[in-house]
């Protein structure tokens, strides 16, 4: 298949070109990618050479694709009776799991879904180009893959993961010829709908990652060949994943409003968000919100890998929905009950260059260093400035006009209430508890907790430390005013 060489594909193929190790048939992992992992480009990356394969055979570089799909194989574990059976290596020189193996440490299971629902978009696609041989071999990946999966590991709450591995099971059942695996994946696939349907969204509320994967499952659904179900239900739900995340996307900002269930970053200027790679064909690469993809470390850039597959499945936005990507309606406010057990409501208020999000959730969430539930997005001249809280005890927030309305329950390990900002040009010296003066904004704080520390956390980022008094939960309130 012939690409447009400044398409989506072409682009992002051409940018992991240069991690491409011809030697190993493997992307080498990029400086900034996995960070909390590896901390250099020592190994060489699975799932996302899986991706790079894809940009390959689209670009007609078959040959590289074969050595990289070859490779991918090999990395599979084919051990039945250990829980990772199936899924692949963590990394081309992660060590075999050993047998008190520790998941996410030893071992990924969700390789499994992500390299398996590739090898979906690789046969619907691109099957013709490759040897026989080669695709009987991917066709074993698969069955490995479904059989390897724990049948309960994946509930539907776990939605990015459990979209893939529902279309997984209905595509691979019904090429392998197991009615089994299909009845499975459907059966995951209706309690997916019907949690949706009973919440009105979807458990990783507002993730600026993991929608970008919600996105590929439910392309995956809406294309999926072999099921009907299938495909309803993926162009139901896709639909209405995007008008909820227009709702809080703020066009201007080119950023969503918080709060996230799931983030990896603030800025989607700063950091590869996979939201930002479905707006690519929509908005043309100078407006979708990414970092620079000249810079030599890109955070969380590992993520552009995926930029094959999203050409391949394509961006499916409501015409009724479009222009709010593309520029800032105006301001307006959210309030939506997004989750009943434990019970969860966001509230938002997104002006012309400022946006407030919260969630009032006495649970908190499991997830917590990737949980934001209160954030502030400005304009900070040429950049755009944050700020979330960091806490390990409960949240409830509110957030309306101009005001972050803040109360934090016991920290669960004993650590104080810590707001991150990111903003160049911030001054410790003019950081008092009451009051921050910050880069394009003003920001009045009430609050009973002392500011023991302001403490720098990097390039442009500061934690801003709160110690509770008397010790135990405190609150907060964030007047926000944006300045010159």
């Amino acid at each position: 298949m012939k690409s447009d060489d400044h398409g989506l594909a072409a682009r992002t193929t051409a940018w992991s070109d240069q991690w491409f190790d011809a030697d190993a048939g493997l992307l080498w992992n990029p400086p900034g990618s996995f960070g909390g992992v590896i901390s250099d480009e020592s190994v060489h990356l699975i799932p996302q050479s899986a991706w790079y394969a894809v940009g390959c055979l689209h670009r007609g570089d078959v040959d590289r694709a074969r050595r990289v799909i070859d490779t991918v194989l090999g990395a599979q574990y084919d051990r039945p009776g250990e829980v990772w059976h199936g899924t692949f290596s963590r990394f081309l020189e992660w060590p075999t799991p050993p047998p008190d193996a520790v998941e996410w440490d030893d071992y990924d299971p969700n390789w499994r879904q992500f390299v398996g629902t590739t090898w979906l978009v690789i046969l619907r696609h691109f099957e013709s180009e490759l040897p026989p041989d080669l695709v009987g071999r991917i066709e074993r990946s698969l069955r490995l893959a479904v059989e390897g999966e724990p049948p309960d590991r994946v509930a539907p709450w776990y939605t990015n993961i459990a979209l893939m591995k529902a279309v997984l099971g209905v595509e691979a059942g019904h090429r392998l010829h197991e009615p089994p695996w299909v009845d499975e994946g459907h059966g995951l696939a209706e309690a997916v709908v019907a949690r949706r349907e009973r919440q009105g969204a979807f458990d990783e509320f507002n993730s600026p990652t993991y929608y970008g994967i919600d996105f590929l499952g439910l392309a995956l659904w809406r294309t999926c060949p072999v099921s009907s179900r299938l495909r309803s239900w993926g162009a139901s739900m896709e639909s209405a994943l995007w008008a909820e995340t227009a709702l809080l996307y703020h066009a201007g900002l080119g950023n969503l409003c918080g709060p996230y269930t799931r983030s990896y970053g603030m800025d989607l200027h700063r950091y590869v968000g996979a939201l930002s790679i479905w707006l690519w064909p929509v908005l043309g690469r100078e407006h979708a919100p990414l970092p620079e993809l000249e810079a030599r470390s890109i955070d969380h850039g590992h993520d552009l890998c995926l930029g094959p597959v999203v050409e391949m499945l394509g961006t499916s936005i409501p015409d009724a929905v479009r222009p709010w990507f593309a520029r800032f309606p105006g301001p307006s406010t959210v309030e939506r009950l997004v989750g009943e057990k434990p019970r969860r409501v966001v509230t938002a208020w997104l002006d012309h260059d400022v946006m407030i999000g919260a969630e009032d959730c006495a649970a908190g969430w499991p997830a917590w260093h990737q949980y934001v539930p209160a954030a502030v997005h400005w304009r900070a001249g040429g950049e755009v400035g944050s700020i979330r809280l960091v806490h390990s005890g409960s949240v409830r927030a509110r957030a309306s006009a101009n005001r972050l309305e803040i109360d934090c329950g016991p920290a669960e390990d004993g650590s104080h209430p810590t707001f991150l900002v990111e903003v160049e040009g911030l001054d410790p010296a003019v950081i008092a508890a009451g009051g921050w003066r910050l880069p394009g904004l003003h920001v009045g704080v009430e609050t009973e907790a002392d500011l023991v520390d302001v403490a720098p956390f990097g390039p442009g980022r500061h934690l801003f430390v709160y110690r509770p008094r008397p010790p135990g939960g405190t609150s907060f309130a964030l007047a926000v005013r944006e300045v010159g």
